[in-house]
Formats: structure tokens, C-alpha cells, sequence
């Protein structure tokens, strides 16, 4: 699949997305595109990974639906093409955490002192992600 060469690269590139929670065929799939650097087409994604096509349209489709893969019809086929800004990536994930603690912080204020602790706990994450962005808490 990927050279000799790229499978620590292609390994460490694994960890990060199944770190993330994507499942192993996702990872495996965008750290080959990302590594091959070239459009692919969800055949050519098959015969090199060695995941039967409907398994890679699958996981190509949830790829997609993340936005880290963009996908281009040419004559009757697609073809794909990974979105290999990370630092983008990473500032969505981070927003979307973000925006998640802040809805629990205002559930949790409706609650009054019940969860006072866990209120203070969410609220040091909130203004911690707003510092990572530099934004305003």
C-alpha cells in the first residue's frame, strides 16, 4: 500500500484519526490519500487498501460528511481528494467542543448549585478553548 519509506508516517497519521474516533478503514483511507497526495477513485481506494468498494464507498461517504475529503465527478467515476489542512480541521473540532460545554454550561446554570463543581470544571474548559483559538470567552 504505501512504501516502506511512509509507514511510520502513515501509521502516525492512523493514530491521530482513530484517535479522533474514526474507524480504521476511514483512517487507513485518509492517510492514504493524504500520503499519496493524488486524486483516487474509490476502485483504485479498494484495490490499494484491500477493503472490499462498498466498505470504502462507506467510509469515503462519512470522510466526506467531516469535510475531509472533497469529491469530483469525472465521466461516469469519482474521484477523491483529501482536505489536508490540519490546522483547520483541528480549529473545527475545537469550535464544535467548545460550542458543546457551552451549551452544558447553561443547562447546568438552570440547575442552580446542584452542580456547582462540575459548572466551574466546564467553565475552565470553556475559557481554555477560547484561549487555544484566541477568542473571547
Amino acid at each position: 500500500m504505501v512504501g516502506i519509506i511512509d509507514q511510520r508516517v502513515f501509521r502516525a497519521l492512523k493514530k491521530v484519526m482513530l484517535h479522533w474516533g474514526f474507524t480504521n478503514i476511514e483512517a487507513t483511507i485518509y492517510s492514504l490519500l493524504l500520503l499519496e497526495n493524488k486524486t483516487m477513485s474509490a476502485i483504485e481506494i479498494a484495490k490499494e487498501t484491500g477493503y472490499a468498494y462498498s466498505s470504502v464507498i462507506n467510509a469515503l461517504n462519512g470522510l466526506k460528511r467531516f469535510q475531509l475529503i472533497e469529491r469530483e465527478k469525472k465521466g461516469k467515476c469519482y474521484y477523491f481528494t483529501p482536505v489536508s489542512n490540519i490546522v483547520e480541521i483541528i480549529r473545527n473540532e475545537r469550535k464544535a467542543v467548545r460550542n458543546y460545554l457551552i451549551e452544558l454550561r447553561g443547562a447546568l446554570k438552570e440547575e442552580g448549585k446542584k452542580y456547582s463543581e462540575l459548572l466551574r470544571r466546564v467553565e475552565e474548559g470553556i475559557e481554555y478553548l477560547g484561549e487555544a483559538e484566541g477568542g473571547v470567552v
